[in-house]
């Protein structure tokens, strides 16, 4: 078992009930996860994980929102313990003062602020929060102090026919740092409203390659399920491939579950938590700009995903 990148959720829950995302509106309601998905991973089942997966790239985040673990200073320590980059993606909220100078001092390499909107009028009804103003201030105060961590914004195109327009207004608001701009997915087939792709359906690659991501909860009380990518939440249960509170990752990743999930993604008879999914689907347009980030590359890892693509 080789993993480059272990996407380790640290906490389960989020302070955001955003439009698109299934964390809290899979069904059009909020707690639409459920509560077995909602906990807070323990620091030892955390850096089990990473001493049993050893990666290059730990990102802290999974699904959930980190900065609501408040000892989040505590497992970028153990990621850098492990000699690996610790890699956040946030709505950034709580990210300010001297928490965040916690983080960013506790070895933090990269953090990207999850932006949806181009103003306070957009950014509310996209992400349902007042705090538009906010969080674009923690960006700009966290890139003025993190001089050894990459900090970055994330925003999606609302509306395909305004495109250009709100791709001037995004990088307006990155002030020239890092950003990535990309057209509004679905997760899983979850959000039926998203402006999905068209085209020949294929696998994304992700059964294949050496990324895993683990989640802090589980199904009936179970803890640490492994799941085959982050775009299954809203099929949490479905989607599990088994536990780490019974069995050991390299068990997980050559188990039934997985061997059986791999399979499917090389028949393209895919499973129905993955049916729906528009990373299933090639669309070099889907990346609308970024200055640092590309298609099929995970951030800060040595693998693209086009690797594990039938061509």
């Amino acid at each position: 078992m080789y993993i480059d990148r272990a996407v380790i959720e640290i906490n389960g829950g989020c302070n955001y009930t955003c439009k698109m995302c299934p964390q809290t509106t899979a069904d059009g309601k909020t707690g639409a996860r459920g509560k077995d998905w909602l906990k807070k991973m323990p620091l030892d089942m955390f850096e089990d994980a990473i001493r049993q997966t050893r990666p290059r790239v730990v990102n802290l985040e999974g699904s959930g929102e980190p900065t609501l673990n408040r000892d989040l200073p505590r497992y970028i320590e153990i990621v850098k313990k492990y000699d690996a980059k610790a890699y956040i993606f946030s709505n950034g909220l709580r990210m300010q003062g001297k928490f965040m100078r916690d983080c960013v001092d506790a070895g933090l390499d990269f953090y990207r602020f999850s932006i949806i909107g181009y103003n306070a009028e957009t950014y509310s009804k996209w992400m349902s929060s007042p705090n538009f103003d906010r969080v674009v201030d923690n960006m700009k105060q966290m890139r003025s102090y993190a001089t050894n961590c990459a900090v970055a914004s994330y925003h999606l195109i609302l509306n395909n026919d305004n495109l250009e327009y709100e791709k001037e207004q995004y990088l307006k608001l990155s002030e020239g740092g890092l950003v990535e701009i990309w057209k509004m997915h679905n997760w899983s087939g979850v959000y039926s409203e998203a402006d999905t792709r068209n085209g020949k359906l294929k696998t994304c690659g992700r059964p294949f390659s050496p990324d895993i991501v683990i989640r802090a909860g589980g199904v009936d009380g179970e803890t640490g399920a492994v799941h085959p990518c982050c775009q299954v939440m809203g099929n949490d249960d479905a989607a599990t491939l088994g536990h780490m509170s019974k069995n050991t990752i390299e068990e997980i990743w050559n188990g039934p579950a997985y061997e059986l999930l791999r399979e499917q993604h090389s028949t393209g008879d895919f499973p129905d938590f993955c049916k729906g999914c528009d990373f299933l689907i090639d669309d070099p347009e889907v990346l609308v700009y970024s200055n640092h980030a590309k298609i099929d590359a995970m951030h800060g890892t040595d693998f693209s995903l086009s690797e594990y693509k039938p061509q």
